[in-house]
């Protein structure tokens, strides 16, 4: 078992709950300019900002960075939460083209894929520098 993880699961959950919020909030903005960037920031923002936290409360728990195994295991985790997340979205906002095209099963699954394979990285990179920040905002103290 990885050192702190269902603490860095919860703290995971929390970033992700109070960013999702945050661009809740934000997105009256989007809706009167029109601006698809803004969609696609706020997909990496809900990406990085919760494995980035958590791997700064990795860090500051455990004193040290976190190993690659580790760092890739806690963003596998990350990323099939990401995905399980994305692909109920997906499913609600695809009912209509799923019931017309007869390749929309596939779309969807390649739509999937590519969204998860990109919160993975992305979750690695952000949890791994996390952690060494926390690790060093510890041994500063």
């Amino acid at each position: 078992m990885m050192p702190g993880f269902w603490r860095v699961t919860v703290v995971y959950a929390l970033g992700l709950i109070l960013t999702e919020a945050l661009v809740l909030l934000v997105s009256g903005i989007a809706f009167r300019s029109g601006a698809a960037l803004f969609y696609a920031g706020c997909l990496v923002i809900s990406l990085l900002i919760p494995a980035l936290v958590a791997g700064m409360s990795f860090g500051r728990h455990t004193g040290r960075a976190a190993a690659p195994p580790e760092a890739w295991r806690f963003a596998l985790w990350f990323a099939s939460i990401q995905g399980v997340l994305f692909a109920q979205l997906l499913w609600l906002a695809m009912q209509e083209f799923l019931a017309e095209e007869s390749d929309g099963v596939v779309i969807f699954a390649v739509v999937l894929f590519v969204y998860s394979a990109i919160a993975l990285f992305i979750s690695r990179f952000f949890f791994g520098f996390g952690a060494r920040q926390g690790a060093r905002m510890r041994v500063s103290r």
